[in-house]
């Protein structure tokens, strides 16, 4: 009979000529002998060859058996946890990988192998720190371990992140993964110019990747910069018609600014949502004399959009029936509207610093029985705190006009304009409708004294448009309408908000090139929120994008008592301002058609009187129904109410 060395060495020779099921039945009949030491090297070598065939059964029987023999051995437990990985079995290889670590802090292959296994199964929290160690031990790790790290670093908000990717970068010069992650960091820092180098090259290394594509579009509309834009659209829009493909998907944000299709939308938003729904939380039963608790977590609660719809909501809702918590989850910075949102609520609890499950521990301990996102799929998202399921209700608001395609959401408000009933096909939430308009207002807002037109430099005489629109909602289309009524309209200008200066370039040769004077569009300064708001009252009437209407600024318009034109498109992000003109009383300002809007917008400027009416309509926003926030807030409180009585959540009636 062969003894157990001969057999090793024929089930080696076997695996050299790929006869598989040999050297398995060689290495059985070896493994049924009594080994020692002395086959220690043999063992190790055959499991290794035998791992690399995927004969995964027989690898491990051979490494464990060599185990046996070289109890705690480095090299056989990162090998056999590699193999377990390589079969499917996760838990057995982390097992593995982690006595090989606990044996050895130092031991680099382990290390590193683990910080991959628990960084690829999305545990980022978990693989962090493996990061950090391995880094420590071997600080010239490869450019993948660094950029691994900076990835886990960025989900984790830590500040290093950016230097684990750019020494990623210094590592491998070449890599489309690194480019487009130190982009995508750099990109949400607002930091565009150097985050649309860098994804740019990205994509000439990698022009199929849809993420970094669908980036640099929304940069270049960052900069109104359109060259190849209907070029990239069309492969952006494709590619979301296409989804889900491995490894693709697209922040949906920037899709909401050039495709008002909610179909894409939906699909663009589920490929992006994530983590996974988390088992739901076992509650305790309240009794109903409790007021119910509403937790509202936001990423910015200083001078933003948001803060400046909700902090009136907050200060009118009913304390006898409920109680109200803001969830900082970005360190909001410490200004006068942040310290509006402390005083209005019962409770301003800051976790920019906490982890996911800290966040998520902290709101379950507070018994809050709706948490609402005011964030979404924008700057400083954190919807991993949301998949932990800290409340038995969740829900999408304000923050994202849109789905935001997970499952841990359980509805989003809106109304019968920004969301018909028809929408709910292209949502993964429950819609819950609001009477009138779904968005609350600031009816506290304070308008400073009336500038001149002379203060920035528009002509006494003119027909100004104003739009405050960020760049990237700026599109060919929307210019090309603009342009249309300024060729029609000889005395009119364009009124812009503050752009970077190649943006207002860019603009200006698009203007040229559509034979419109470029000294007729004009650029208004950053300025405090009391003098914007007043400079509303210089201009004829506001003109809005699409299809990502400009909500916010819409609302501060019809505030200050301007009219406002604006496009209904399909999805919420193009039907919002329409909501709110016609809450306004001014439906009939509201257009279908590109060609509708420059009609209007014509007619107005040739029929003054008619304008002036309209505007007369709008002088006193106190008793305009978009900004009677008590009215707002009774609805609100009803269909609140309304979803905790459905999911059985108990409160005072």
């Amino acid at each position: 009979m062969p003894s157990a060395s001969t057999l090793l060495k024929q089930a080696s020779r076997a695996l050299d000529a790929g006869q598989i099921a040999a050297a398995e039945s060689f290495a059985m009949q070896a493994l049924g002998k009594k080994l020692d030491a002395s086959h220690g090297s043999a063992l190790f070598d055959l499991g290794n060859q035998l791992s690399e065939r995927d004969a995964f059964k027989t690898a491990r029987v051979v490494f464990e058996r060599a185990l046996d023999i070289f109890p705690g051995h480095l090299g056989l437990l990162n090998n056999l946890g590699v193999l377990y990985e390589r079969a499917g079995d996760g838990a057995s290889a982390e097992r593995t990988l982690r006595e090989a670590v606990s044996g050895d802090p130092g031991a680099m292959m382990a290390l590193a192998n683990l910080a991959h296994l628990v960084f690829a199964q999305g545990r980022l929290a978990e693989a962090l720190p493996l990061f950090n160690r391995l880094v420590d031990v071997a600080p010239d790790a490869p450019a993948e371990v660094w950029n691994n790290r900076g990835v886990c670093q960025q989900r984790a908000r830590d500040r290093g992140a950016e230097a684990s990717f750019r020494r990623a970068l210094e590592l491998s010069p070449g890599s489309a993964a690194v480019l487009a992650n130190l982009g995508f960091l750099l990109a949400a820092q607002r930091r565009y110019a150097e985050a649309r180098a860098l994804l740019e090259r990205a994509r000439s290394l990698e022009p199929d990747r849809l993420q970094v594509v669908a980036q640099c579009v929304e940069l270049q509309l960052q900069f109104c910069d359109w060259t190849d834009f209907e070029e990239r659209r069309a492969q952006v829009i494709d590619g979301v018609a296409r989804l889900p493909a491995p490894g693709q998907t697209v922040a949906p944000f920037g899709l909401l600014a050039y495709c008002d299709d909610p179909g894409l939308q939906l699909a663009a938003a589920r490929s992006f949502a994530w983590p996974a729904l988390a088992p739901p939380r076992s509650r305790s039963p309240r009794a109903r004399s409790q007021r119910l608790r509403l937790g509202f977590a936001a990423s910015a609660f200083h001078d933003h959009p948001v803060s400046r719809m909700v902090a009136e909501l907050f200060e009118r809702i009913d304390r006898d029936r409920f109680e109200v918590i803001a969830y900082d989850l970005d360190g909001s910075e410490a200004d006068a509207m942040r310290a509006r949102i402390e005083s209005a609520v019962d409770a301003y609890v800051a976790l920019g610093r906490a982890s996911a499950g800290e966040a998520a521990a902290r709101i379950e301990a507070d018994a809050i029985d709706v948490l609402f996102d005011l964030t979404g799929h924008t700057a400083g998202a954190r919807p991993e705190v949301f998949a932990a399921r800290a409340a038995p209700l969740q829900v999408n608001y304000l923050g994202y006009a849109g789905t935001l395609g997970a499952g841990f959401y359980d509805h989003a408000i809106g109304d019968a304009i920004a969301t018909p009933p028809a929408l709910q096909a292209q949502f993964v939430e429950a819609l819950v409708s609001l009477e009138g308009c779904y968005l609350p207002s600031d009816s506290h807002r304070v308008v400073g004294a009336a500038p001149a037109r002379a203060d920035y430099a528009l002509p006494e005489d003119a027909f100004v448009l104003v739009t405050q629109a960020a760049p990237y909602k700026i599109i060919p289309e929307m210019f090309q309408t603009w342009s249309a009524i300024l060729r029609a309209v000889g005395n009119a200008v364009l009124w812009l908000r503050p752009m970077p200066d190649e943006a207002q370039s860019n603009l200006r040769a698009e203007a040229r090139l559509r034979s419109v004077d470029d000294a007729r569009l004009v650029f208004a300064p950053l300025e405090p929120t009391a003098r914007y708001l007043a400079r509303y009252r210089l201009a004829d009437l506001y003109v809005d994008t699409y299809p990502f209407g400009s909500h916010t600024t819409v609302n501060d318009a019809l505030y200050a008592g301007l009219p406002v034109v604006t496009l209904r498109g399909r999805s919420m992000a193009a039907r919002a301002s329409a909501s709110q003109a016609c809450a306004a009383g001014l439906s009939a300002l509201v257009v279908d058609s590109h060609e509708a809007y420059v009609d209007i917008v014509i007619a107005l400027a040739r029929d003054r009187a008619r304008l002036a009416g309209i505007a007369g309509t709008l002088a006193d926003s106190a008793s305009n129904p978009l900004f009677d926030m008590d009215a707002y807030v009774r609805r609100f409180e009803v269909a609140v109410l309304d979803m905790c009585t459905r999911a059985g959540i108990a409160g005072s009636g």
